[in-house]
């Protein structure tokens, strides 16, 4: 198969440049500017209509969202065991995915980027306020999870869900949360962070943790 990643540095388009280096797969990649507008240049929404990162083109096909590439990234290749065996697991794994896209994700945006959400200023502040604490319950969530894992998200293995929520455990950084007071997010992040692809693709990013 032939991949090519479309992906902004330090964007959710992260998690399946890290996945993708994790597979050892041949890839290539594209860089988009975010603040330049690249995501939304014809050539890009071709691919793209939503003008979003991450897009993955496999075999000259466009596939896009987070949750429908890392599935069919850790699907694709069993022998690698970035995806669970056993159906319930597989399941369980899908739904994490799902939360993590659905609902902890667009927090965040909210927080983020309150002007898609609303275009009177005051209601701006509104929306940033209710994201920026929505965005906290939902990493201090992923703590709890985490507390009663052994190791990886999923349990012993390792899988596509992993580097997906060092995604976020970065943003928390970012946004200056008190990121460290989530001990077990912490220590999963750290585990996440010392695998070597995790460590060539943030060198590749140009990205650090803070």
């Amino acid at each position: 198969m032939d991949f090519k990643l479309y992906y902004a540095p330090g964007a959710c388009s992260f998690a399946p440049h890290m996945v993708l280096e994790e597979l050892g797969m041949p890839y290539t990649t594209q860089k988009l500017d975010l603040a330049a507008g690249d995501q939304r240049k014809p050539e890009y929404l071709k691919l793209n209509p939503h003008g979003r990162v991450p897009t993955l083109v496999v075999d000259g096909k466009p596939l896009t969202e987070n949750v429908a590439i890392l599935t069919f990234l850790g699907g694709a290749f069993p022998d690698k065991g970035l995806w669970p065996k056993e159906t319930w697991s597989q399941a369980m794994l899908l739904s994490a995915l799902a939360w993590i896209g659905g609902t902890m994700h667009p927090a965040f945006a909210h927080f983020f980027r309150p002007i898609r959400y609303a275009d009177d200023a005051a209601a701006q502040e509104a929306v940033k306020a209710k994201g920026f604490a929505s965005f906290h319950d939902y990493l201090k969530q992923v703590d709890g999870w985490l507390a009663k894992s052994p190791k990886w998200m999923m349990g012993e293995q390792y899988t596509v869900g992993d580097p997906y929520l060092l995604v976020f455990y970065r943003w928390g950084v970012k946004s200056k949360l008190p990121m460290k007071e989530l001990v077990h997010y912490t220590r999963h992040a750290e585990r996440v962070m010392a695998r070597p692809a995790v460590q060539r693709v943030m060198a590749d990013e140009g990205i650090t943790l803070g």
